[in-house]
């Protein structure tokens, strides 16, 4: 028999590092089970899926993962014969199909489906051709254009990057004085640059409905039922469940669809047919094709049968041998109607308190507890694979990185014990340390009346926000025992050894977010501050040393916090004055992208016109996980300085000083 190998890479330019590590963990314990050698591809900082394969490769940069025909080097070199793309921009990659040789099979559609499949305005068209409705769209090349598209459809509208993905290279549009805002950060967003526009269908009642499709490439292709994705968040998925508590007449015409569009494609191993469904009207339209697996494919098909029994990884592997086929997978006909339900809990390193800005820093074994039990799984990039030497591993969230940290997916016998049981799953949840989590948020949407009901659609959580982290803080309180214990105050031993005991290892750079008063004063200012050195660590209890800051020289009193940002060196910055209202600064950490015209011109030392920055305007914007912001200025001012290390390209930290605008009389009148 011949032996396979394959090769199994975690990074992806969409949808990112974190959940790519995901699915190269996920395909290299599928191919170890089917006895297969494993190789995996990695990068500096990218090691976790590595020390789950019989061999890994290291690549000099992350671009590496872009060079085709590296890749292709490092698979032929590595005796493979196989080749899985991941999740994202290089599972759709024709070029990266093309790059290979025959005896090198990519797992993934044929060429010419590729073409089409990861292309959103030519499967659009296919789509129509075969009589599949769809909404309204264009491709679009300009403002212009949107603005033209506008004024057939009216608003609101929806602008897509054509190759975006993950929530990424979206925006919704309401207004005409939307438009080029919205246009320019999609553009920023997509990889091609190339935008199309959409009537949006958001209003209430619309579910995002996802089909997914098996093929064999002859053009025998079978479903395995659906699973809804309505809980998003910035289009991105938070939560999702399988089967969709639909009607099954609402389910069957989608299915329909899917069916008929891969068979026109003759469809080659796993593939996602969404859709956006009104739950009142029963209207529908088909979004796209993903061809590749999805991180939410977990709630279809797992080795642990979630709904439908099929482990969609392991059979997406055997449909790429000799000979393979549905029938001999025994897949020639849909499974069973789905049993039970299963969901998904998406956790992600986002801070819920500072509108889910990412939070960036290191995570250590010792921090985190999993939930466990019957029907509850864990899928997550914080783990150490067999071959792992790390006797006390950490892992490290970066600025470029997805927030993606790990997936809890449960079952249950109904849609009611699934609930429960993902409920008690998310409270068992424990990641202490710097880096912050949305359980609260997973936990307020499971207790939320909406969810029990169903009366759920695509813009639902961002309506609910307020209320759902209300509802999940409030559950997450309720899980923490009562525990009387001495303050230091009160316990003098205690406090005596508090003088030398350090519980947390802190370095010179470390960035704090300060609130003091005065000795005796109950007024308080904010500071921000940055160690340059440290003589004493009682941290969190004392900490002494030097530090970078504008303090008072008078005697004083602190209560101390650490940013997310800490693993920004300050040494490149300045630290924005935070009652200084002439200081704009960071409000997460981020890399810059754009800069205002001002600013540029100033940094780069060359002339400019005027200094003047209109209310409004955009003074930076700011990548985190490959999403843009944009932060404004909040008054009418003139430039003084750009701050220290500003440049289009570096990554800085909350709180670090972007520019001083003086905004004379205007200040106080922003206030108002």
């Amino acid at each position: 028999m011949k032996n396979w190998s394959i090769v199994a890479f975690s990074f992806s330019v969409l949808t990112s590092i974190n959940k790519s590590v995901l699915v190269a963990i996920r395909v290299l314990r599928a191919a170890t089970e089917l006895g297969w050698d494993t190789v995996s591809i990695y990068t500096e900082g990218d090691e976790s899926h590595a020390t789950f394969s019989d061999h890994a490769i290291k690549l000099d940069d992350t671009s590496d993962y872009l060079n085709f025909e590296k890749i292709s080097a490092v698979a032929v070199k590595a005796g493979c014969t196989h080749l899985h793309p991941g999740y994202g921009f290089l599972s759709e990659s024709p070029s990266l199909a093309a790059t290979l040789p025959n005896f090198v099979i990519f797992i993934g559609p044929s060429i010419k489906c590729l073409k089409i499949a990861s292309n959103k305005i030519l499967s659009r068209n296919l789509a129509i051709s075969l009589g599949v409705n769809v909404a309204p769209g264009s491709k679009v090349n300009s403002i212009e254009d949107v603005e033209a598209f506008t004024k057939a459809q009216g608003y609101p509208v929806m602008l897509k990057a054509l190759d975006g993905g993950g929530g990424r290279g979206i925006r919704i549009v309401e207004t005409k004085d939307a438009v080029e805002e919205a246009f320019k950060r999609c553009l920023g967003e997509s990889p091609s640059r190339q935008i199309f526009v959409e009537k949006a269908l958001t209003g209430r009642s619309w579910k995002h409905i996802e089909i997914q499709i098996v093929g064999d490439g002859s053009g025998a292709v079978t479903h395995l039922w659906e699973r809804e994705c309505s809980i998003q968040r910035r289009f991105q998925k938070i939560i999702e469940v399988a089967p969709s508590r639909l009607p099954r007449d609402n389910i069957r015409p989608l299915v329909e669809s899917s069916l008929k569009i891969a068979q026109h494609l003759k469809y080659h191993g796993l593939g996602t047919f969404e859709y956006l469904v009104n739950s009142r009207t029963g209207e529908w339209v088909f979004l796209e094709i993903n061809p590749r697996v999805q991180v939410e494919h977990t709630v279809t098909g797992r080795y642990l049968q979630e709904v439908t029994g099929v482990d969609l990884v392991r059979t997406q592997l055997l449909l790429f041998l000799p000979s393979a086929s549905l029938a001999s997978l025994s897949l020639n006909a849909p499974p069973h109607a789905p049993r039970g339900h299963a969901i998904q809990l998406r956790v992600t390193a986002e801070d819920s308190s500072k509108s889910f800005a990412l939070t960036p820093g290191t995570i250590k074994a010792s921090d985190i507890n999993w939930p466990s039990g019957q029907g509850v799984r864990i899928d997550t990039w914080l783990i150490d694979g067999p071959l792992s030497d790390n006797t006390l591993p950490e892992w490290t969230v970066g600025t470029e990185f997805d927030s993606l940290l790990a997936k809890i997916i449960v079952r249950g016998s109904n849609f009611e014990d699934a609930t429960w049981k993902a409920h008690r799953a998310a409270k068992e949840l424990k990641i202490r340390g710097k880096v912050k989590t949305n359980q609260n948020l997973l936990m307020g949407v499971l207790r939320h009346p909406d969810w029990i009901s169903g009366d759920i659609d695509t813009l639902w959580l961002e309506r609910n926000t307020g209320t759902v982290l209300t509802a999940g803080n409030e559950a997450l309180k309720s899980r923490r025992p009562t525990v009387v214990r001495l303050t230091p105050h009160q316990d003098p031993t205690m406090q005596e050894n508090l003088k030398t005991a350090g519980t947390v290892a802190l370095q010179p750079g470390a960035l704090f977010h300060l609130t003091i008063s005065l000795v005796g004063s109950s007024n308080t200012t904010r500071h921000t501050l940055a160690l340059n050195s440290i003589a004493q660590n009682g941290f969190p209890e004392r900490l002494s040393g030097t530090l970078q800051t504008t303090l008072s020289s008078a005697p004083l009193s602190f209560s101390l916090s650490q940013s997310s940002s800490a693993a920004v060196s300050s040494s490149a910055f300045e630290l924005a004055e935070p009652n200084d209202e002439t200081h704009i600064a960071a409000p997460f950490t981020g890399k810059i992208v754009e800069l205002h015209p001002a600013l540029s011109a100033t940094m780069n030392n060359g002339p400019i016109d005027t200094r003047n920055i209109k209310k409004g305007e955009t003074i930076v914007i700011m990548s985190v996980m490959k999403m843009e912001s944009v932060i404004t200025a909040p008054y009418n001012g003139t430039l003084k300085r750009v701050g220290k290390g500003i440049r289009v390209g570096t990554i800085v930290g909350e709180g670090m000083l972007v520019c001083v605008l003086d905004g004379g009389t205007d200040i106080s009148i922003s206030r108002l």
